[in-house]
């Protein structure tokens, strides 16, 4: 049994530490210390990184470090003040006295020289896509910093940054973030409302026509539901073949990549050093092996969005084929808030977040969808519920990251084949290895997973669609039975509604100091 203690630290309130075990040093990196931290990683706002000053940043710690900035939030994107990676802190701890001065401040350059290289073409540059910033290897090496805590020098520097980071620039980030999303609440549920209210007070005042629309939807339901069924295959089919474009095309790439040829070619290019290129060759080759599965999986997940959208656009077609129909003032099915609400508890949704990413203002959409509870008390059901609705939006937008293990430090005990230079000798060496560990497989592998949870999540989502029809069908037959209580109900379906609209309209919010929020204006 463990005994705690417990200090009084300001610190602790502005944000919660979480101390993990730190990474295995296994190769096949698949202890529970592992899973804990990469666990972690996916829901934390800062990452500070150790690694000890003696030996600081070797081969296994890039890998390490490539897979949490490719999970680290982008907080540039809210707000313009954010210093670039300002939320990555690589620490070298044990920066001890046997260290010297011109020692320690040598530290951070040659390792953000080291790291520079293997990421610059690959998480970096995913990364400035991202906030739409350039990178240098300046603003990564001002991201590293040096711990000993008997030595002020040796840690000040650390203290002053992260303190700055809790009490300034995180705080307005989160604030612009806020700022954009109660925005986009008002706006989005005015117009909501707005909208229903105009079909409900429709609906009163024409029941008898309503009830004609209703008798048609169903009399053509037959129909329907094989034309939905055609579009649900169809997405399906199309999941397939990408998987398979997916695959063949990554092998393509990895032929070329992994070749003595190549791979000796990219050491004279890289590496001036021997040991250098040693210790960061492999690193840097799934570097790319990493940037060019997520390329090719980014492409063919856009090729997917529009079987998507003609199948949920099956339901409104529907609609559509009603009579004296007027699509403005019609009680609204919203299949794509139905299948949203239906991918509950999945943690990935694989190339669903392309098509997420496609539909436009998801802050304005989904905030919509997150009033959940009260949609449904009117008998408008969205489906899944309000954590559904949250877990699928931090999905969106996020970075493809395959599952596949970190590479061990290459071993290399003999350097035989006398006459050969030693950039010749070691791409064989590499090349070998990365046979030998099945590399290449690792990241096929991790491509099919990624389309297995595609076709799942698609799966989840679509049964949720099908199932809030039947409860759109059964609400539309509530409000236009020829008893009173219809009547009754579409009453107070409208109040209801005119309160929220109120309420909503009516949030009062206005924040005078967020000149360095991105995309809000004022």
């Amino acid at each position: 049994m463990s005994n705690g203690f417990y200090i009084n630290s300001p610190l602790l309130q502005a944000c919660n530490l979480i101390d993990l075990p730190g990474f295995s040093d296994q190769p096949d990196e698949v202890s529970k210390d592992v899973e804990k931290a990469n666990s972690a990683a996916q829901i934390a706002d800062v990452v500070v990184y150790a690694s000890p000053a003696k030996g600081h940043i070797n081969d296994q710690d890039m890998r390490r470090i490539s897979n949490l900035l490719s999970l680290l939030p982008a907080k540039e994107n809210e707000s313009s003040n954010f210093p670039t990676l300002g939320n990555l802190f690589i620490v070298a701890t044990h920066a001890d006295p046997s260290i010297s001065d011109n020692q320690l401040k040598e530290i951070p350059s040659g390792a953000a020289r080291r790291l520079y290289k293997p990421l610059n073409e690959g998480v970096l540059k995913t990364r400035r896509e991202r906030t739409n910033r350039a990178i240098t290897q300046e603003d990564l090496r001002t991201r590293f910093f040096t711990f000993w805590s008997e030595r002020p020098d040796r840690c000040q520097q650390l203290f002053d940054d992260f303190t700055k980071l809790l009490s300034d620039f995180l705080p307005q980030a989160h604030l612009c973030r806020i700022e954009r999303e109660i925005n986009a609440i008002k706006e989005a549920n005015t117009e909501k409302y707005t909208k229903q209210i105009e079909a409900y007070q429709k609906t009163l005042a024409d029941i008898d026509s309503r009830r004609e629309q209703l008798q048609v939807l169903e009399e053509n339901e037959a129909t329907r539901k094989q034309e939905t069924q055609q579009k649900r295959d169809k997405v399906n089919q199309s999941i397939r073949e990408l998987q398979r474009n997916s695959r063949t095309s990554f092998q393509r790439y990895t032929e070329q990549l992994l070749t003595v040829d190549a791979v000796e070619k990219i050491i004279r290019n890289m590496y001036d050093d021997k040991k250098e290129a040693k210790e960061g060759l492999a690193g840097y080759l799934v570097e790319k092996l990493q940037h060019e599965a997520e390329q090719i999986i980014k492409v063919n997940s856009d090729k997917l969005t529009p079987s998507i959208e003609a199948f949920l656009g099956s339901y409104q077609e529907a609609l559509l084929k009603l009579p004296n129909l007027d699509i403005s003032i019609e009680i609204p099915f919203d299949a794509k808030g139905a299948f949203i609400g239906g991918l509950t508890g999945l943690t990935s949704i694989g190339a669903l977040s392309a098509w997420a990413a496609a539909l436009g203002n998801l802050g304005g959409y989904i905030l919509v969808a997150k009033l959940v509870s009260l949609l449904s008390a009117l008998g408008i059901s969205i489906g899944g519920g309000t954590a559904a609705v949250i877990s699928f939006v931090a999905a969106i937008g996020g970075p493809i990251v395959l599952g596949v293990g970190l590479v061990a430090a290459l071993a290399f005990a003999v350097w035989g084949l006398f006459g050969e230079s030693w950039q010749k000798r070691l791409a064989k060496q590499t090349v070998k290895y990365f046979e030998e560990q099945r590399i290449s497989d690792k990241f096929a592998d991790g491509i099919d997973q990624f389309w297995r949870d595609t076709i799942k999540s698609f799966e989840k989502g679509a049964n949720a669609v099908e199932a809030d029809w039947k409860k759109y069908i059964e609400h539309l037959r509530e409000i236009t039975s020829p008893t009173i209580e219809s009547k009754d109900r579409i009453e107070e379906i409208i109040k209801i509604l005119e309160a929220g609209k109120d309420f909503f309209g009516g949030i009062p919010w206005s924040n005078t100091n967020l000149k360095d929020c991105i995309g809000i204006s004022g």
